[in-house]
């Protein structure tokens, strides 16, 4: 539901690993996107996949200090989105 506010273009939510296919924008002034691997986890420790096969984790509380991954916590994303 916040996926633009995020920068990402959902394209597919699936069942299977990963969770959903998006692009972002990396250059604005080119409209040039990225393709990104997104995997839905309520905690980032949740993760047991293998980290080659995703690009971002999107969770509400990020607990895993040495996550290989880039981490998206929507517990800190949507509070500055409401201010």
């Amino acid at each position: 539901m916040v996926s633009a506010e995020l920068g990402f273009s959902v394209e597919a939510i699936q069942a299977a690993y990963p969770d959903c296919e998006a692009k972002r924008c990396v250059d604005p002034k080119s409209q040039r996107w990225q393709r990104v691997r997104i995997e839905f986890e309520f905690r980032s420790r949740n993760f047991n996949h293998d980290p080659a096969g995703c690009d971002v984790i999107v969770c509400w509380e990020h607990n895993w200090p040495d996550c290989p991954l880039e981490v998206v916590e929507l517990k800190k994303v949507l509070s500055r989105l409401r201010s």
